[in-house]
């Protein structure tokens, strides 16, 4: 009984089943090609497949399009393609490899993938016209090669007029100098007035032209720092004696105090750190007419911060934010009451973040401005 109830349960329930789950397996099967095959015709791409002995079974719409004198099935796959021709159709669909190539027809450009699937012993070929992306690749390189060109051209220019003005204003610093060492006890005060002025204002002329080519080599990448151990003392002594001049010409103070050992080292780039603490100096005097600009040297929170204090005009609050934004000062046009070309702290600011320094600001208007740069890694 046992026996016959389990029989007409397998023939009656069990099979029927199976059936059942088969016949839904097949018509899933079936529906997910249908939706393929859709897909492939449907699809702006090429799409060919092709069996083992590289004859193509399979071309949707788009292939017919761009082969429209061609039967395409049946047809030699490396014969419509003779790039294919190259590789080893079995090896290709056996190993799963994967093909690409750029093929010209029709005077369009395409980019074609050959992959094999060898679960279904056949290949696939899929092609997308770059006609379009070629040319916009073409006229993005020759862009970038006029842009090349045309950098090259500026370093050029800007080497060429540096050179032409920096040798004669060498020439009128020198004899200037010349002059001052060796006949000042000669000359009135007036003179000495204005020899003083023709040196300070060259130095100003020189100053400004090396803000332009600084300016201009951060801005295209072209500077190179040089990291070594600079002697920060000596570099601060050098630009104190450089400054000197000046500040007896406008009739300021000028002080610098060192509250650290007589020679401290750090770990920087020597030429955009003499130019951080030129252009510093240089704008506390070129905005102070009278009292004094003092220089402080001390060691804070494991840096070495150098002070710059000037008794000026101040910078008022809204200007703060942008203060270190390149050709910007506080007071634009023809009529305003100072020089410069708003390089200098835009050029701090690149040098400072180039050397791991920090550079801030405090300022009071009418009152005087205080800048300090820290940098790292004393010795």
């Amino acid at each position: 009984m046992v026996l016959l109830v389990s029989y007409i349960y397998y023939w009656y329930i069990i099979i029927p089943m199976r059936k059942k789950h088969l016949q839904e397996e097949e018509s899933i099967r079936l529906q997910q090609a249908e939706l393929m095959a859709k897909f492939a015709e449907l699809s702006p791409d090429i799409i060919f497949r092709f069996d083992i002995s590289g004859k193509i079974s399979l071309a949707n719409n788009s292939a017919h399009k761009v082969f429209p004198d061609s039967n395409l099935l049946g047809d030699d796959a490396c014969e419509l393609l003779p790039e294919i021709s190259g590789h080893n159709i079995e090896d290709v669909i056996t190993r799963n490899k994967r093909v690409e190539f750029v093929s010209n027809i029709n005077e369009r450009a395409y980019q074609f993938i050959v992959a094999g699937v060898s679960k279904a012993q056949s290949g696939q070929i899929y092609g997308r016209d770059i006609t379009i992306l070629q040319e916009h690749q073409k006229k993005l390189s020759a862009a970038l090669k006029k842009a090349e060109i045309a950098k090259e051209l500026k370093t050029d220019f800007l080497a060429r007029i540096s050179h032409e003005i920096r040798m004669p204003l060498a020439a009128i610093q020198g004899f200037t100098q010349l002059i001052l060492a060796d006949l000042s006890e000669q000359l009135s005060d007036d003179y000495l007035g204005m020899f003083r002025a023709i040196e300070n204002n060259s130095k100003r002329l020189y100053r400004t032209i090396d803000l332009i080519l600084n300016m201009s080599q951060i801005q295209t990448g072209d500077y190179e720092p040089v990291f070594t151990e600079v002697n920060l003392t000596q570099v601060l002594e050098k630009q104190y004696k450089e400054f000197r001049s000046l500040a007896v010409e406008k009739k300021l103070e000028f002080n610098i105090e060192y509250k650290i050992a007589e020679s401290v080292t750090v770990e920087a780039d020597y030429y955009s750190i003499e130019q951080i603490l030129i252009n510093l100096i240089g704008n506390a005097f070129k905005f102070t007419q009278t009292g004094s600009i003092n220089i402080l040297v001390e060691p804070r929170d494991d840096a070495i911060c150098v002070d710059i204090t000037d008794t000026g005009i101040g910078i008022s609050k809204e200007y703060l934010k942008k203060i270190f934004t390149p050709f910007s000062q506080e007071k634009m046009g023809y009529t305003r009451p100072f020089e410069g070309a708003g390089l200098g702290l835009a050029l701090v600011k690149s040098f400072s973040d180039m050397n791991n320094a920090i550079v801030k600001v405090k300022s009071i208007i009418h009152e005087g401005s205080t800048f300090t740069i820290c940098f790292g890694g004393k010795k």
